[in-house]
């Protein structure tokens, strides 16, 4: 047997011990495109290093504390309606990071935030639990069929995202966006938008079932 650590609270620590046939075993060709298998293969390749580099050290507290909880989230949670929140939870949970890696996490997630754009913000503050959040998103998006024009193209990029908010519905400046409706929601009616059990469940939702994450 051959001791065995683990990242509790982010830091490395001796926790019991692994079979040798484990520490030992190949762990073969790596297919980079591939993240859960990457990320496993690391944490493998962890606990069979009797003194792992710091390097190592940083690459495993980053997924057990970033990546892992945010794959069980969204596998958990997979609607569409999740998204923002899926992104905001993997935000808040970088903030641990220092500086020097913040600079490269950070443009990572501002480059793919597609779940911070204000419409797949407005889907999950319409579907949310609290009340108030699910009425300040009707408001919005009230206010976003009244300023629609038919002879305009919507496009959707990728808004300056606040990394450091501590709700999901402040990870955008809606005064500075111009703020349009869900394309999903755009079919219901204002009583069905005010429902108060809307998307309680993901099979119930009114509108086209997509995932927020897909391969």
């Amino acid at each position: 047997m051959q001791p065995c650590q683990l990242a509790v609270g982010g830091m490395p620590r001796n926790v019991g011990y692994c079979p040798c046939e484990l520490v030992l075993r190949k762990l073969g060709p790596l297919n980079h495109s591939r993240w859960l298998t990457t990320a496993n293969r690391i944490l493998r390749l962890y606990v069979g290093l009797d003194a792992p580099s710091s390097n190592i050290k940083t690459l495993v507290t980053f997924i057990i504390r970033v990546y892992d909880p945010t794959w069980f989230a969204i596998k958990t949670q997979p609607s569409c309606k999740d998204g923002a929140k899926h992104l905001h939870g993997m935000m808040v949970r970088t903030r641990y990071l220092s500086s020097s890696l913040k600079k490269v996490v950070d443009p990572v997630i501002r480059r793919n935030g597609f779940c911070g754009h204000p419409e797949n913000v407005l889907l999950a503050m319409i579907t949310d639990e609290q009340p108030h959040i699910r009425e300040l998103g009707l408001r919005r998006i009230m206010k976003a069929r009244s300023h629609v024009s038919a002879n305009k193209i919507r496009r959707f990029r990728v808004p300056p995202l606040n990394l450091d908010a501590t709700e999901y519905q402040d990870m955008v400046d809606w005064q500075t966006l111009t703020v349009t409706e869900p394309p999903v929601m755009m079919d219901m009616t204002e009583n069905e938008l005010k429902d108060p059990d809307l998307c309680s469940d993901f099979t119930t939702c009114p509108f086209p079932r997509f995932l927020s994450h897909q391969r």
